[in-house]
């Protein structure tokens, strides 16, 4: 009863991240002063032309515009995966800046100081696992993949319409041999 609740919680959790995800990239893309704040960046890596060089309109190549549906969905399956790895890298920083001044600070206790210690390393060393998990799921011949490791639990995001069972086990057999969890506390989620 309580894998149910974990894994649970963990889709709960994970929902609620890429909700968060999406709240912002929305609000970027369609607010007018985001839609400024997207552009500016834009504007800092053009601002100066170098001596010398002068671009004419006719030098500057357009790229082709394509209105396919399904590759309008393949761009926001990569945005999906791109923009969580980019939260997930936002947020590891974060933490690990955190327990690193836990761990720095002359206050802290040297029980709080080995707890953070610990985590520390726990955090660091999932975070290569998690890499490992996504690049051997990439070499079975998916297209796009994030593993997230929990201390209950570990995620997997592949994209996909439905799973067969033949890939199910084949991501379910890397997650175990690299994160050396049990199979029963491995969630594969499909990316829509």
């Amino acid at each position: 009863m309580t894998t149910i609740f974990l894994r649970f919680k963990s889709l709960i959790t994970f929902g609620l991240i890429i909700l968060s995800i999406s709240f912002v990239w929305f609000a970027l893309t369609l607010n007018p002063q985001g839609k400024d704040f997207l552009a500016e960046g834009d504007n800092l890596m053009m601002e100066e032309e170098p001596e010398g060089v002068t671009f004419e309109p006719e030098d500057v190549i357009a790229e082709p515009q394509i209105t396919i549906i399904s590759e309008e969905d393949n761009q926001l399956k990569d945005n999906f995966f791109s923009e969580y790895r980019l939260e997930r890298e936002r947020t590891r920083s974060e933490q690990v800046e955190r327990l690193n001044e836990v761990i720095n600070n002359p206050n802290s206790s040297e029980g709080i100081r080995l707890k953070a210690q610990e985590e520390l390393l726990w955090v660091t060393n999932n975070i290569g696992k998690e890499i490992k998990i996504e690049n051997a799921i990439l070499a079975k011949g998916f297209t796009e993949a994030i593993s997230v490791i929990e201390k209950e639990s570990v995620m997997v995001v592949v994209p996909s319409e439905g799973l067969r069972d033949d890939e199910i086990a084949r991501i379910a057999d890397i997650v175990t041999m690299i994160a050396g969890c049990k199979m029963e506390d491995v969630v594969i989620v499909p990316k829509v």
